[in-house]
């Protein structure tokens, strides 16, 4: 299919049409209608979570754990030296079993949790808060998990790439931070240097820095949290294998149209492909909210060299003539 614009939809499209869908507001819901899981994400991540700046940066906030201080009051409450039953080897692989058991419930309650907020922040969206769009030889990557541009635009769903998944389809639904393996070891190492890079090795094949000064309990528990915080990581490039046809439909767009995105590191490899996927020529045009935004938009225009570009605040302010 040969589309003439593209459209880049984010999550200020969806708060323009009267969404509180902003993460901060997603913290209050989850302390009203799951407060075993916001005591365990607060748990884990040493009292951060009540902070509305750990959840303006939700996603990214996931891989900020300080490993070693998680993994130290883990493996001091699971010290084998109190467990009475089971062998030296049950007793040593019991705190990193913990870990991952931890994780696993924490992932599960986070997704499940996500898209019941979701529906209930969808159904106030505002029909009155219409936008003018060019449907026709259009195309769209939405990185919201909202039917907005089908229930309020009656854009075709073959129109629609939901590059993170699509809010009544669970298993579908992305959530996540977007640091490597690498990039977490990294972390690590610049926190207390408290365990074996064998360990890590083992699981990861990678090499490390580390010394041994720590018990075994406690280097396995550490490698368990690190394979646990690289579990939420999102799968990009799973996402673009999925999405590959919305590559392919972009080759000949005139116009790149971006409603609402924040332009977070965490997304940056869909732009550096869709930069690639079009002409140097194609005129970008962008919305901006604050001036965070006009920043973020700015880098990202220098560091790919975007020379046909026009940024505009406001998205109701964004001519498409």
């Amino acid at each position: 299919m040969i589309y003439k614009n593209l459209y880049i939809i984010g999550n200020g499209f969806d708060q323009h049409h009267g969404m509180p869908c902003g993460f901060p507001r997603f913290m209050k819901w989850i302390m009203q209608h799951d407060a075993p899981l916001f005591y365990k994400l607060n748990k884990i991540y040493h009292n951060k979570v009540w902070t509305e700046d750990w959840w303006n940066d939700f996603e990214n906030s996931l891989a900020n754990l300080n490993i070693s201080v998680y993994v130290n009051i883990k493996g001091d409450l699971y010290d084998p030296e109190y467990i009475n039953n089971g062998s030296i080897d049950e007793k040593t692989e019991y705190a990193s079993h913990k870990v991952i058991e931890e994780f696993s419930a924490i992932k599960k309650s986070l997704r499940t949790s996500f898209q019941k907020w979701l529906f209930k922040a969808y159904g106030e969206l505002n029909i009155d808060k219409k936008i003018p769009l060019q449907g026709e030889d259009s195309v769209f990557l939405s990185f919201n998990y909202t039917r907005t541009l089908e229930d309020i635009y009656g854009i075709k769903p073959e129109q629609i790439f939901h590059i993170h998944g699509i809010i009544d389809d669970l298993d579908s639904m992305i959530v996540g931070h977007g640091l490597g393996l690498t990039e977490l070891i990294d972390i690590l190492e610049r926190q207390k240097p408290r365990v074996l890079g064998e360990v890590i090795n083992k699981k990861f094949n990678l090499m490390t820095r580390l010394q041994l000064v720590t018990p075994r309990h406690i280097e396995l528990a550490t490698a368990s949290a690190l394979e646990s915080i690289y579990s939420l990581k999102k799968d990009i490039d799973g996402c673009i294998e999925k999405n590959i046809r919305f590559f392919d439909d972009i080759l000949d767009v005139k116009r790149i149209i971006v409603y609402g995105f924040s332009f977070s590191p965490i997304d940056m490899p869909y732009l550096k492909k869709i930069v690639r996927r079009t002409s140097p020529e194609t005129h970008w045009v962008i919305s901006w909210y604050s001036q965070e935004d006009k920043r973020r938009i700015m880098d990202f225009v220098i560091k790919f060299n975007i020379q046909n570009f026009t940024i505009t605040c406001g998205i109701k302010n964004i001519s498409i003539q």
